[in-house]
């Protein structure tokens, strides 16, 4: 299930780099529940919150000198998860903040709206990824630790996603899937850099582009919503059927 939640501001919208943390920050703020973000559902030592989100689906002026994006006054973004409660939460939570903080910004919730489901009756269908599908590895090398992020072309990258949705999963449902979710790149597929955070910020590398995802429908239907890949509750991994 997902939602768009459109916010509004008397005048134009001004965010540093790295303000899809401030996205998250909103929907922890209103989803107000300590579980959710503390602990959420648990595979062995892995802990998912099942839920991802879009950047703003406005586009921006960048202002390069200052590090700046300049929204309009209206902007929106998507919210999505096979969790219902988590959706519910967030929906209704949303209208008892009359203000909202955004940095310097002072936002106001215009509107809340269920977008329709895509009708998956196939093992077989093609996604658009919406924000940049991340997975990675981290390795030992002379006692300092190297992430390394995989592209669509190496075979790690599938791997690791089927994996990684397997394990949510089971910690969604407690127990295995009965299909084994499959993925291939289409056509092109591009590289992004996404800086998390204004201070302390995060780099982290992803992949934007068509992509072809075979399993059984309830395993697409549930993967997704809960987004692909890793670092979905920071905004990453969020994909749309296409035709």
């Amino acid at each position: 299930m997902r939602i768009k939640i459109i916010l509004e501001s008397p005048k134009s919208i001004v965010l540093q780099v790295g303000f899809n943390s401030i996205i998250q920050w909103f929907i922890y703020s209103n989803i107000k529940d300590s579980w959710l973000h503390d602990i959420g559902f648990k595979y062995e030592k892995r802990q998912f919150k099942l839920f991802c989100f879009s950047s703003f689906l406005e586009k921006a002026q960048f202002i390069n000198e200052k590090k700046l994006f300049i929204f309009p006054k209206i902007v929106s973004f998507i919210f999505s998860s096979p969790v219902n409660w988590i959706i519910e939460n967030l929906a209704s939570k949303s209208f008892t903040t009359k203000k909202i903080s955004f940095w310097q910004n002072e936002l106001y919730l215009s509107e809340v709206s269920v977008l329709k489901p895509p009708q998956i009756t196939q093992n077989e269908i093609k996604i658009r990824a919406i924000t940049p599908i991340e997975v990675h590895s981290t390795f030992q090398i002379y006692k300092q630790k190297k992430t390394y992020y995989y592209n669509p072309y190496e075979k790690e990258f599938s791997l690791l996603i089927a994996n990684n949705a397997a394990k949510k999963w089971e910690a969604f449902y407690k127990k295995p899937p009965e299909s084994e979710l499959k993925l291939e790149p289409i056509g092109f597929n591009k590289e992004k850099i996404v800086r998390f955070g204004s201070k302390n910020s995060l780099i982290i590398k992803g992949w934007t582009g068509n992509f072809k995802l075979l399993a059984d429908s309830k395993m697409l239907e549930f993967i997704i919503d809960a987004g692909l890949g890793n670092r979905n509750s920071q905004g990453f991994g969020m994909v749309e059927v296409i035709q």
